[in-house]
């Protein structure tokens, strides 16, 4: 008789062949052979799949499998098994689930003495990942080395050995993973990442005159990635995590004019959020005060006014004209993009811009501008616009 391991699952198959008819208690008398196969999936965030392979032992006729899972975190209903070499012959033909156990009992039909190679699968909780990244941008700031690394946390109960364990992006491999095991691990390395660096002012969450209302807010400042081919990505979505981002370091010779190692500074982490193939990333790096942005409404008229039978006003159009002053006062071009919420119907009239300008959606559009070195005071970059609200009545919300 071999003794199970405490907390792990065991799969028995009783000795005895069972007549159909025959109603006897579950016997457990040997254990199978270790798991031949297992197939770990973590693709999905919120659950984890399991397949494992076991070779299956059949005498002639109806054999009771007994399988159960103490101290294994298994959703039950998610238990299924499959017949690998013999699907056609060798057939489970009933399930039954003893009273107060985690376990279930397989009858399965065999028309003689074999073996047979079976696949479990089921969802297992405690077993799960998280997602974190590493940026270490170039000197220039014109490019990074974009490294993902896997942190593994076993909690289920279940030792597993040589396990497969597939992602759903990038390389499989195989580990031993124990219970309680946290295992971190390196999945992807990537050199020579383009990257942009750019401005955003969004005009719902930053000062339009902060001269008048006095207040010195910078400008969030990003380094910007697109998950594509031409970027060396693109080969699957970029997963959630948190990304830490840090800057090389220019190498300054000594005096025999050997440079020195390098060194990186940390300058900034972000949340990665979810982004598909051909999606932007922004990495936020911090706050810039060298541009400086100034919007103004020089006009506000309502138009086409309806009123109704007690001559109250009820529907209106409105005419309005936007002025945004834009100064850069670095000694380098600066990328900034300007983004404009209008909530309601719109239509735009009148674009100053109108190769910079991007409907983003049905309420937000942007500008992408490269204002050019000290384009301060007099030399400053002018953007306007004017824009139609269709059919306002006064209660729509600020935004969407």
């Amino acid at each position: 008789m071999t003794t199970m391991k405490p907390f792990s699952i065991a799969l028995l198959l009783a000795l005895a062949v069972l007549p159909v008819n025959h109603a006897q208690a579950r016997v457990k008398l040997a254990a199978l052979p270790e798991r031949a196969r297992v197939v770990i999936s973590l693709s999905h965030p919120d659950a984890t799949l399991v397949e494992e392979e076991r070779l299956l032992p059949l005498q002639e006729g109806i054999n009771e499998v007994d399988f159960s899972w103490k101290g294994v975190n298994i959703d039950p209903n998610s238990i299924q098994v499959r017949m690998l070499e013999h699907p056609d012959q060798v057939v489970v033909i009933n399930t039954s689930y003893p009273p107060n156990e985690n376990a279930l009992v397989w009858a399965v039909s065999s028309p003689q003495a074999l073996e047979e190679r079976i696949r479990i699968c089921y969802l297992l909780q405690g077993l799960d990942r998280d997602i974190a990244y590493r940026a270490v941008v170039e000197p220039d700031e014109q490019s990074l080395t974009w490294r993902d690394y896997l942190r593994l946390r076993n909690n289920s109960g279940e030792d597993f050995t040589g396990a497969e364990i597939l992602l759903g992006y990038g390389p499989d491999f195989k580990r031993n993973l124990q219970n309680d095991e946290i295992l971190e691990l390196l999945s992807e390395r990537i050199q020579g990442v383009p990257i942009k660096k750019q401005l955003t002012w969004d005009s719902a969450k930053l000062p339009w005159d902060p001269e008048y209302e006095q207040k010195t807010v910078g400008i969030p400042l990003s380094y910007v990635i697109t998950n594509d081919t031409a970027a060396k990505l693109g080969t699957h979505t970029l997963l959630p995590g948190k990304a830490r981002i840090f800057l090389k370091a220019k190498p300054v010779a000594n005096e025999g004019n050997t440079p020195f190692a390098e060194g990186i500074t940390f300058i900034g982490e972000d949340w990665v959020p979810l982004v598909p193939v051909d999606r932007e990333l922004k990495l936020s790096i911090g706050q810039s005060r060298e541009v400086k942005v100034t919007q103004r409404k020089i006009k506000d008229e309502r138009t086409h006014i309806r009123r109704n039978n007690a001559n109250n006003i009820v529907l209106w159009d409105t005419d309005e004209v936007y002025r945004i002053e834009l100064e850069n006062f670095k000694k380098s071009p600066s990328d900034l993009v300007l983004v404009e919420h209008v909530p309601g119907y719109w239509r735009m009239v009148e674009n100053s811009n109108p190769n910079q300008y991007r409907k983003k959606d049905a309420f937000t559009f942007e500008y992408t501008l490269t204002l050019p070195p000290e384009s301060n005071g007099d030399k400053k970059t002018i953007v306007s616009f004017t824009l139609n609200r269709l059919n306002v009545q006064g209660n729509e919300p600020q935004n969407y």
